[in-house]
């Protein structure tokens, strides 16, 4: 039941500690895993909370219950009674970083910690409520851009011939970063000097959600993601900086339906003048979770990218079968489905199966194979006065994935700055590292409720010849397995952070304090052919060193 100044439609972010809290709690009390279809809002949350019999809790997993239940139960700083509620807050975050090799990374993907996790110096926040069915949350924040003037680029698109899928084309002029300035220096924080080098893409997270007991409708920019996978999910993931969509979520005790559409900009010019878009793209997705007997979760879901010059709205029904709409310049659809299965307290297995592009029978086989799939065992159990995590997982994605002819799934977002117009950042919409990938990760934690936090990761990725650049055509030649190509780009990382909760010592302000270290490791592995021996070559590596302190008024 949640408390009468709770603001029931409001959105959590991704980043609130309760999904990590909420996650771990389910795993220890062997109840099964909570919904991979995140945000949540209050009222969901409390759903789900609701299936956690209190009676009984003790030790590590009631501390757990409690931290949940109080982020549910926080309300708004300021109500009136006429229903109207909202709450400001000012977030200070002051971070540096330090890295040893400034040749070979030196670019904002290089970093472990690299744009999308960095925090802005200064944060303002802003909610507002209408009493149980209305909520709108916007921010303004003062950060490090993306790009500046002093870096180096190169061209892309237009009259070059080199072509990003079927997201930058030759029709428009644009260009992504080749050096950093900013990443490349050994040594850097996140305050602004000088003052232009400030991200103009703000807010990041702007959210409008009306709804009731059991559902939610919301207008939104905000992170976003389907599934319980570690290094990364299929369909939607948040290793991104935000999404632009408009979702609509009901859900029961044991039925969640998630109706999802997400868009994307489709000019990158880079010229002022010319900046405007003149033809759409979203992603059109609906997703069915079914919980079956509290330790199974199986969900699946049915999705398409839709591109076109004019918009129809006949296209919008979210009960169509959207493989159905079988106009291949205008459509391309992928469906996944996952699994969670909690088999012991404490134990969970899931999986994840993504499909773009199979053949049926009496289909030629003009495009090649397009899939993935993601399995992983996960564990929690208390320890001392503390919790022990720890889950290990393995990914493997076809070269063709997300890169079926015509319509793919790639974005880009432009990033605007004083003296370098727009600059384009290439992305994948669902797994990070996209197609043409063998992936590995081990994660540990042991963790202090509202205290701290000690983490590794130790990740392991081969990727073959499959990259942006490829083109649709080329990468829908290849018929071999992952990673393909005569050279595999190899990858080991290995991550330690540790997090220190400052609360009963500054007792007026939320705050912590936090560093992350990272150790990478690149290699170039070259296939043996019949002439030659298999070999390796290009090895680098990095220490990078981050540390923080984040106040929250």
């Amino acid at each position: 039941m949640l408390s009468a100044s709770t603001v029931s439609q409001e959105i959590i972010p991704l980043s609130s500690s309760i999904y990590r809290d909420m996650d771990t709690l389910y795993l220890l009390t062997g109840n099964g895993t909570p919904s991979n279809a995140r945000p949540w809002n209050k009222n969901e949350s409390a759903l789900i909370l609701s299936r956690i019999d209190e009676v009984g809790l003790q030790g590590i997993s009631h501390a757990l219950y409690d931290s949940v239940r109080n982020v549910i139960e926080d309300g708004f700083r300021y109500s009136y009674g006429d229903g109207f509620q909202f709450d400001p807050s000012v977030d200070l975050n002051l971070e540096m970083y330090w890295h040893t090799n400034t040749v070979d990374f030196d670019t904002d993907t290089d970093w472990m910690y690299g744009f999308e996790e960095r925090k802005p110096l200064l944060k303002f926040n802003l909610g507002f409520a209408l009493d149980d069915y209305f909520y709108v949350f916007t921010d303004l924040q003062y950060s490090r851009n993306r790009f500046t003037d002093r870096d180096t680029f190169y061209e892309i698109g237009g009259d070059t011939g080199i072509v990003v899928g079927s997201i930058i084309t030759n029709e428009f002029d644009a260009k992504i970063v080749d050096h950093s300035a900013v990443y490349s220096q050994s040594l850097n924080t996140n305050v602004l000097y000088p003052s232009y080098d400030i991200d103009f893409q703000t807010p990041k997270r702007a959210v409008t959600a009306i709804g009731g007991p059991n559902w939610s409708f919301s207008l939104a920019r905000d992170k976003i993601r389907w599934g319980n996978g570690k290094s990364g999910n299929f369909i939607v993931d948040d290793h991104v900086d935000f999404q632009d969509y408009a979702r609509f979520v009901a859900f029961t005790d044991y039925f969640k339906y998630d109706y999802l559409n997400v868009f994307f900009e489709t000019n990158p010019s880079v010229g002022e003048g010319s900046s405007a878009d003149t033809s759409f793209r979203m992603f059109m997705a609906h997703r069915l979770e079914f919980r079956i007997l509290d330790v199974i979760t199986f969900a699946l879901s049915e999705n398409v990218m839709y591109a076109n010059d004019v918009f129809s709205f006949r296209y919008l029904n979210p009960a169509f079968i959207y493989h159905n709409l079988n106009v291949n310049s205008l459509f391309n659809a992928i469906a996944h489905i996952e699994l969670d299965y909690n088999f012991a307290k404490g134990f969970n297995a899931y999986g994840q199966y993504v499909m773009d592009q199979a053949v049926a029978p009496n289909e030629s086989a003009e495009q090649a194979d397009a899939s993935g799939f993601l399995l992983g065992i996960e564990y929690a159990t208390g320890f001392s006065k503390g919790v022990l995590t720890a889950s290990l997982e393995y990914a493997q994605t076809s070269p063709a994935l997300y890169r079926r002819k015509g319509i793919d799934f790639l974005m880009f977002r432009r990033y605007h700055g004083n003296g370098t117009s727009f600059i384009s950042h290439i992305d994948y919409i669902g797994y990070q590292y996209g197609g043409d990938a063998q992936v590995v990760q081990l994660d540990t934690s042991y963790a202090f409720p509202g205290n701290g936090r000690v983490s590794l990761k130790l990740f392991g990725m081969r990727q073959g010849q499959v990259d942006y650049f490829l083109s649709n055509d080329e990468v829908n030649t290849i018929r071999t397995s992952s990673p393909s190509g005569l050279e595999v780009e190899e990858t080991v990382i290995a991550s330690l952070t540790a997090e220190y909760g400052l609360d009963h010592i500054i007792t007026w302000l939320d705050s912590e304090l936090w560093t992350q270290v990272d150790w990478i490791g690149r290699r170039t592995f070259v296939k043996q052919t019949e002439t030659e021996n298999a070999y390796t070559k290009d090895p680098h590596t990095d220490l990078q060193i981050t540390v923080g302190i984040s106040m929250s008024w």
